[in-house]
């Protein structure tokens, strides 16, 4: 869960476990979090994944 300072913005995911190492996201995930998470509080500011 992430949140703005003044609580304006709240962003809340979850992300299911897949016990496949071929179509696990685990490598993926912290960029399109990063990604997310900047689209969301930084004003569309992510950079493609």
């Amino acid at each position: 869960m992430y949140s703005s300072p003044d609580g304006k913005r709240t962003l809340t995911a979850s992300v299911t476990y897949v016990d496949d190492a071929a179509r696990s996201l685990g490598l993926k995930f912290p960029k399109v979090a990063d990604r997310l998470v900047k689209e969301v509080f930084c004003g569309g500011q992510g950079s493609p994944v």
